[in-house]
């Protein structure tokens, strides 16, 4: 028997039932923030109305110089609703007014623990929305340095390993190691991984990192596990799930801000050059009239009038352009993701369990333990008076030499092969109710 946790870990092959749960463990920082990804070198700005039919101004000074977000180089500004659907709302609202959707490449989310550094008062954007102040929302964007956005590993401490196993505490240490006793990383959506206490160089402990691009992962990085000094990188554990966003962009008011210029352009030739064909027209017209030219006269006379057909024509297939477009139905981006559970509300963060077995198979085994000990399967000297009260021996091709009978020596290698037990005091002996610690 050992005192000590995981000295002796060689599997023994009992039979112990299910596990059962000693411990669930939340982890903060994994809610989700909306994200829109927001393309173009430019003021974004307008005059948004207020309720009281007063307008107010929010403008963003967006700098599409490249920048690195978590290592990650990108070159269109992220703006980041902290506040969740409210802030979104107001901002897919205010782009849409504003006719700047078209300028949205993606809306995401992502965990907090993926932007948690960057939501300071640097970054914050003011203004209101219909008259109620902006809700949270951060700007991440470059400027003419290249600038850099590095979110701090966020670190997660377990609790050091419990004592009992289902309530019942055991009095051989090898019962407070793995199978009867672990942590158990079980994300609803993620991997499955199970960490040993006795891997770990003192308290369980691990890094959380994240990224902020669509449909980002978290990994937890067990800390100074498996005599690893520091991040233990392929013991990683992942969690996922985290959904694109519908967004919708304004294609009629899109592209009326694009066209507009050239629309009115439009206009002004089809006008100009109507008021230039009947000057000319007119001019005949007089002229024939002084002349007595009557055929020149009712020739300039149709002429004027197909002038005005040909003008109300170019309007009215301008005007028809404009309707055409504004039938068109907006260009929506569906969400996409596999957060069933999220999206039900059902997604939790108790990522970590602490799993044991149950007190009836502990104190079985724990018994088993007092009477015959730890499988060691290594040549060496057993231990045979290392305890108060009795050791048990049992070994496999004993080598015993002695200045005996080969008969009587050959019995004793069969009682250690078979499994012995020696007792150390005559007032304890068969008594396995003692402390034999």
């Amino acid at each position: 028997m050992m005192t000590c946790h995981g000295a002796n870990l060689i599997p023994e092959g009992l039979e112990f039932g299910e596990v059962t749960i000693n411990n669930q463990l939340s982890v903060s920082n994994l809610d989700m923030l909306p994200v829109i990804a927001f393309s173009g070198d430019k003021i974004v700005q307008g005059d948004l109305p207020n309720n009281d039919g007063t307008t107010s101004q929010m403008s963003i000074d967006i700098n599409q110089s490249a920048f690195v977000v978590n290592g990650i180089p990108s070159t269109v500004a992220f703006l980041i609703c902290e506040s969740g659907l409210n802030g979104l709302g107001q901002l897919l609202s205010w782009l849409n007014l504003e006719n700047n959707s078209e300028y949205i490449v993606a809306c995401f989310s992502v965990p907090r623990v993926a932007v948690s550094s960057f939501l300071t008062d640097d970054n914050l954007l003011t203004g209101s929305f219909g008259g109620i102040p902006l809700a949270n929302i951060w700007v991440l964007q470059g400027n003419n340095a290249l600038k850099e956005f590095m979110q701090s590993a966020v670190s997660y401490s377990l609790p050091s390993r419990p004592s009992s196993l289902n309530g019942y505490t055991p009095r051989n240490k090898k019962l407070l190691t793995y199978p009867y006793i672990y942590i158990g990383f079980k994300p609803q959506n993620g991997s499955q991984k199970i960490y040993r206490y006795e891997n770990f160089n003192g308290t369980p402990n691990f890094k959380i990192y994240s990224e902020l691009n669509p449909s980002p992962t978290v990994y937890f990085i067990p800390q100074n596990y498996k005599n690893n000094s520091g991040d233990t990188l392929e013991d990683v554990g992942t969690l996922s799930g985290y959904p694109t966003i519908s967004s919708k962009t304004d294609v009629y008011n899109s592209w009326l801000a694009q066209n507009q210029g050239i629309i009115d352009l439009n206009m002004q030739q089809a006008k100009y050059d109507y008021m230039l064909s009947n000057v000319s027209n007119v001019g005949n017209l007089l002229g024939s009239a002084a002349t007595g030219n009557v055929g020149g006269a009712v020739s300039s006379l149709i002429n004027v009038a197909g002038n005005q057909v040909n003008y109300d024509f170019a309007v009215k297939q301008q005007m028809a352009q404009i309707e055409k477009q504004s039938m068109l139905p907006d260009n929506i981006t569906m969400s996409s993701s596999n957060a069933t559970l999220l999206g039900y509300d059902l997604q939790k963060n108790d990522i970590f369990t602490i799993y044991t077995i149950k007190s009836q198979f502990a104190e079985r085994i724990d018994k088993y333990f007092d009477m015959y000990g730890y499988l060691t399967n290594t040549v060496k000297v057993p231990n045979i008076n290392n305890r108060p009260n009795w050791n048990y021996v049992k070994t496999i091709g004993a080598i015993i030499t002695g200045d005996i009978p080969q008969m009587d020596l050959q019995q004793i290698k069969n009682m250690f092969n078979n499994g012995i037990t020696l007792w150390h005091n005559t007032s304890t002996f068969l008594d396995y109710s003692k402390n034999n610690r």
